[in-house]
């Protein structure tokens, strides 16, 4: 990737608008805060209550993840380990016979943590359901309920026929390594390039792992099973793994594989197995990476767009970007090369016009709108200049890490490797309020 366009492009600001998810979680964690006396907080999503009928196994699960991914965007809770959480699940269902006191002082003993999160009063709808968040801090003197919760499930037959195959598959591993403690989860691969679907089936996956390693017999026995998820872009390495591909032909049917390895042996192979990919909420079209990375933006021009100024740019050309707000937000740029590495452009470290927030209506040229030297076209490339919006910021852990690899007065920006690039992406994208908007930078 081209030092180029280190300095090169960033930031537009969207339009300000009430986050739903933050909406409801703000309270409810203002109100665990006050519970627990402190505001660093530490929690272990429990999950349902044992015996409720609105949700199956796999969409209960589906939906424990889910609030995970949403407390942890927030950036004011950690999340207990997962070991924590399936010792407090399965004392939750094993002390059925037991007082409420007794059951409390087990789970509490377990856990050291500040507070349980359970999910109470689930409601199904259609593709959504409903629930209340209810944490119960360690000692168990205080209760914070959050209003109701709505989150999207994944419902119909392609999904019912794929967590089949996946439940099938993790029922052979069990049967063929029994003994197995930890298994390493590998992102699934999409021949021909990237797709969501990929990550959809590591989805449905993980859930299946989950339920497995939460299953009664399992927890009765004390065959504790650890489900790891190998982030994007590392390396997959561990005693027992899960590796998956999706693929499709050129009748657009979508296929998958999935198969376990330990010590160079496959346990539990599949085989490439049809399946619907309906109701997964992903598409199958496997793309290059700036291409995918565009195509899955969350992006809208009614609160932030960003253009180059020339399609392509020619050699010795000034390369600028316009970037125009439709609402209060601070940006966050970076260009993106198709080898999945990227530069930080905005905001610039000691730079107070770079970090300042754009105002509705407001438009910038980048770079010379940010008092930074120009950028003159060389040979040719193409790259991505993507930008994340947010009004406030993102944040702290988040705005510190990209700060940390954004250009300054005393260097130029780190050049991000893939695994941090797509650790951001997720990351930033699943923070509430964001909004994206990408545009390309082509020199020819």
């Amino acid at each position: 990737m081209r030092l180029l366009l280190l300095a090169a492009l960033l930031v537009l600001p969207s339009a300000a608008r009430a986050d739903p998810t933050t909406a409801t979680l703000s309270p409810f964690l203002d109100a665990v805060a006050a519970c627990a006396a402190r505001s660093d907080l530490t929690l272990a999503v429990i999950g349902v209550e044992p015996g409720q009928t609105a949700l199956s196994r796999e969409q209960a699960e589906e939906v424990r993840l889910a609030v995970e991914s949403r407390l942890q965007a927030t950036g004011r809770v950690r999340l207990a380990p997962a070991a924590d959480v399936v010792r407090i699940k399965g004392l939750r269902e094993g002390t059925t016979g037991l007082s409420g006191a007794e059951a409390e002082a087990q789970i509490r003993a377990a856990f050291s943590g500040d507070a349980s999160v359970f999910l109470v009063e689930p409601r199904r709808a259609g593709e959504t359901a409903a629930l209340r968040l209810q944490a119960i801090t360690r000692n168990a003197a205080c209760k914070a309920t959050s209003e109701p919760l709505i989150l999207p499930i994944r419902v119909g037959a392609g999904v019912a026929d794929i967590d089949a195959v996946m439940e099938s598959a993790v029922k052979a591993l069990a049967g063929a390594a029994p003994n197995a403690g930890t298994v390493e989860v590998c992102p699934f691969v999409a021949e021909g390039g990237h797709s969501t679907c990929a990550g959809a089936l590591t989805d449905r996956l993980v859930i299946a792992l989950d339920a497995e390693a939460r299953a009664p017999n399992r927890i009765l026995k004390g065959a504790r099973l650890d489900v790891r998820r190998t982030p994007p872009g590392t390396a997959c390495a561990g005693a027992l793994t899960a590796r998956g591909r999706f693929l499709t032909d050129q009748n657009r049917q979508s296929f998958m594989e999935l198969e376990f390895q330990r010590d160079g042996a496959v346990l539990a192979p599949t085989g490439r197995r049809r399946i619907g990919i309906e109701g997964l909420g992903c598409d199958p079209t496997p793309r290059p990476f700036l291409d995918h990375l565009a195509a899955t933006a969350r992006t809208d021009a009614g609160r932030l767009t960003v253009a180059a100024t020339a399609t392509p740019f020619s050699a010795g050309q000034r390369l600028e970007m316009r970037i125009e707000a439709h609402a209060r937000q601070n940006l966050y740029c970076w260009v993106v090369a198709p080898d999945e590495t990227a530069f930080v452009a905005l905001p610039v470290r000691d730079n107070a016009a770079s970090a300042a927030a754009l105002k509705p209506g407001e438009a910038k040229r980048y770079p010379r709108g940010y008092g930074l030297d120009e950028i003159v076209a060389g040979e040719p490339f193409e790259n991505l200049f993507a930008c994340f919006g947010i009004e406030g910021g993102l944040p702290p852990e988040l705005a510190a890490r990209w700060l940390a690899a954004a250009p300054g007065a005393d260097g130029e920006a780190k050049l991000l490797q893939p695994p941090d690039v797509l650790d951001l992406l997720d990351k930033i994208r699943a923070t509430p309020g964001v909004t994206e908007a990408t545009a390309r930078i082509v020199v020819r």
